[in-house]
């Protein structure tokens, strides 16, 4: 089932692209949370490179504000058509990721957030 969710993807140390996706009750909360987030991150020197709604029928855990890069572990494949949207996949351990600026430009990001799955 698809759920309204905000992704947002920033920089993490290094070259790295930090990834969150958060579910949100509709997409009218979403973009208040959006604006709210994306000015605070900015304020706080860490603009976000992409920040949308969208729907994804991918679930993560909570969001913890804190987390410390050692433990995002996770890495998803962030794709951002230009015809909007995202899709945002799980890899698998040992799975390359290739970035690519082309359409759908391509993010490999990590996360401190893990895919939840029913049962």
């Amino acid at each position: 089932m698809l759920k309204t969710a905000l992704l947002i993807l920033t920089m993490a140390g290094g070259d790295a692209t930090r990834v969150t996706l958060t579910e949100t009750e509709s997409l009218t909360d979403c973009e208040a949370t959006l604006d709210v987030l994306a000015q605070i991150l900015t304020e706080a020197g860490t603009p976000p490179i992409a920040a949308l709604c969208g729907e994804t029928a991918l679930q993560l855990t909570p969001f913890v504000h804190g987390t410390p890069a050692e433990a995002e572990i996770y890495r998803y494949r962030v794709e951002l058509p230009s015809a909007g949207g995202y899709q945002i996949v799980p890899l698998a351990k040992g799975e390359t990721c290739t970035p690519t600026a082309a359409d759908p430009v391509i993010y490999c990001a990590r996360s401190g957030q893990s895919v939840l799955t029913d049962g």
